[in-house]
């Protein structure tokens, strides 16, 4: 974990269904609908790529975050997730910020080693996991949210978010397309 990052980092926004958002171009909403690897793609468009942990551990999680992962059953106060915020570079430059909520079960089980592994390389690799639809977010320039990752930028972002169904668990991973990724080519 790199200590000079804030963590958690926390994604402000309010996510809705595409179909409600207008996207700005057709390439841009390829890379917001995309239900392959996110990992991969970004591997695909860089010479170098990496993964910095921001973080991993029981944090507090949003209410809007709690009832996509939750099951019926399930109380907001008595359940155990763990927060993970990572970073994924391509060619030196940060072009993705993510955030996972897991269950504390699958972070003792499945994901107990995951350390910089890209989260991607597990879920698309196993046949168990089921992915959800996906929900958009235009996030208008939070120069709070861009400060914590220690970018500068005026625009309006970008960002996807997904549940996991997994053996009767469910987990979310939230993706913020950064100011330099490659999602915003037609529109630079």
């Amino acid at each position: 974990m790199n200590s000079s990052y804030t963590f958690p980092v926390g994604i402000p926004s309010q996510w809705a269904h595409p179909e409600k958002l207008s996207i700005p171009s057709p390439l841009l909403k390829n890379w917001l609908l995309d239900t392959g690897s996110l990992t991969e793609r970004l591997q695909s468009q860089s010479k170098s790529f990496h993964l910095t942990l921001l973080g991993q551990r029981q944090a507090p999680i949003s209410l809007e975050e709690f009832q996509r992962v939750c099951t019926p059953d399930q109380s907001f106060e008595q359940q155990e997730w763990q927060v993970r915020e990572v970073l994924l570079w391509g060619d030196n430059q940060p072009w993705v910020f993510a955030r996972s909520i897991i269950p504390q079960q699958l972070c003792e089980g499945d994901f107990v080693n995951l350390n910089t592994q890209p989260l991607g390389q597990l879920i698309f690799n196993d046949k168990r996991f089921k992915r959800m639809p996906f929900e958009v977010a235009n996030i208008s320039p939070s120069q709070a949210f861009l400060n914590k990752l220690y970018i500068s930028s005026n625009k309006d972002l970008w960002g996807r978010c997904s549940a996991f169904s997994f053996e009767g668990l469910k987990m979310s991973v939230s993706e913020v397309f950064l100011p330099d990724s490659p999602a915003y080519q037609e529109m630079n």
